[in-house]
C-alpha cells in the first residue's frame, strides 16, 4: 500500500541480491532412472510388489534353515502372509507371473525397490530385477548387457553362480542355466533360470529367466563417458558355425578360442541358438554362432574369409572333446 501511495514508478528496478544455486544432482537416482528408461525400451513392464513374504513362501521358495536366518522378522506383523522383509525382489514377482501367465502367452516385468537382511547386521539395499516368462535365458542375458551397456560399463562378464543365503539362494535357481555377473571382480546381481521344482508348485509351466542387479554397486560404476569406436568403411563377411561340446563347456571357452585365433579381423561373435535334446547324445550340446569378420583397411574376399574360418574350425577341433558340425 506504501509503494502505490508513493508510487511505483519512482521506485528504482533493482536486481536481487540473493544468489541462486543450483541443486546438486542425485547420482543415485539419476542412474536408477537411466536403468528404468532401458528396462522401458527393452518392452518391460514396471510392477509393484510387497515388500512381505510369509510362512508359505518360505515352504514354497525352498528356504532352508539357514536361508531363514538372513530374513528380517517383523516385530508385529498384520498377518503370517507378511512375517518377513523380503530379501529379493525375484519372489513376488514370480508369484506376480504365476497370477498372470493364463491371460498372455508372454511376460516382462521389472520392479526396483529395497530388499533386507540380516547377515550378522541389519543390511538395506536398492535392487533392480526382471522376470521374463515366454523367452529364453540368452534373451535376458542381452537385455542385462544392454543396460550396461546404456551405463557406460565395458567389462561386464558372466561367472559360474556361486549362491549365498543373503543374495542369492541356490534353490532358488535352476543349476543349468544360472550365472553371476560382475564387472572386472566385482559381483553385481544374478541371472538364471528358475528352478523347475518352484515353477511346479505355482503351475507355471515353460521356462522363466531372471536377474537382479544391486543398484548401490552399479551406480558407483556407471559412467556418462562413452568410448568411441569409429565403423568401418569396408563391408563385413559373416559365416555361420556349430559346435558340439559337453554340457559343462561354457559359451565363453568357445568364444576364447574364436576371438584367439580371428584375432582384430572377428568384429563380433553372437550365439543364436542352444540346443539340447533328440538326435544330441546324452551330456553334450549344440552351440550355433554367427561370426562377423572386418577389416578397418580393405574388404576381405570370400577366399580371406574362408580362410581365417577354416583356421577357427581346426583349432576348436583340436579339442578332442569338441566338434564342430558339417
Amino acid at each position: 500500500e506504501i509503494g502505490r501511495m508513493y508510487g511505483y514508478e519512482k521506485i528504482s528496478a533493482v536486481f536481487p541480491s540473493v544468489s541462486l544455486m543450483p541443486t546438486e544432482r542425485n547420482l543415485d537416482l539419476f542412474w536408477q532412472e537411466r536403468v528404468r528408461n532401458s528396462l522401458f525400451e527393452a518392452a518391460f513392464t514396471e510392477v509393484y510388489s510387497y515388500s512381505f513374504i510369509g510362512e508359505q513362501d518360505k515352504e514354497l521358495f525352498a528356504y532352508t534353515q539357514n536361508d531363514a536366518k538372513t530374513l528380517v522378522e517383523v516385530e508385529n506383523p498384520v498377518s503370517r502372509d507378511f512375517k518377513y522383509l523380503r530379501h529379493t525382489l525375484i519372489e513376488n514377482m514370480v508369484k506376480t507371473v504365476a497370477k498372470n501367465r493364463k491371460n498372455v502367452s508372454e511376460i516382462k516385468i521389472f520392479e526396483m525397490g529395497k530388499v533386507f537382511s540380516n547377515k550378522k547386521t541389519l543390511e538395506e539395499r536398492i535392487m533392480v530385477a526382471g522376470v521374463v516368462y515366454g523367452e529364453e535365458f540368452y534373451a535376458l542375458k542381452g537385455v542385462v548387457d544392454f543396460i550396461l551397456e546404456r551405463l557406460g560399463i565395458s567389462n561386464a562378464w558372466y561367472d559360474e553362480h556361486k549362491a549365498t543365503p543373503d543374495l542369492s539362494r541356490a534353490a532358488l535357481w535352476s543349476t543349468k542355466r544360472t550365472a553371476e555377473i560382475k564387472v572386472g571382480q566385482e559381483e553385481i546381481g544374478f541371472l538364471g533360470e528358475i528352478s523347475g521344482n518352484i515353477l511346479s508348485k505355482l503351475k507355471i509351466t515353460g521356462k522363466v529367466v531372471a536377474f537382479q542387479i544391486d543398484m548401490g554397486v552399479l551406480s558407483k560404476l556407471a559412467s556418462e563417458e562413452q568410448d568411441y569406436q569409429p565403423t568401418s568403411k569396408f563391408p563385413a563377411a559373416v559365416r555361420d558355425i556349430a559346435i558340439l561340446v559337453p554340457q559343462e563347456v561354457k559359451v565363453v571357452d568357445v568364444l576364447n578360442v574364436v576371438n584367439a585365433v580371428g584375432g582384430k579381423l572377428v568384429r563380433d561373435v553372437d550365439l543364436f541358438d542352444m540346443y539340447e535334446g533328440e538326435e544330441i547324445e546324452e551330456g553334450r550340446k549344440n552351440l550355433a554362432f554367427h561370426i562377423i569378420y572386418q577389416s578397418d583397411e580393405k574388404t576381405l574376399t570370400g577366399k580371406e574369409a574362408d580362410a581365417i574360418h577354416s583356421k577357427i574350425i581346426k583349432s576348436l577341433n583340436n579339442n578332442p572333446a569338441w566338434e564342430v558340425r558339417e
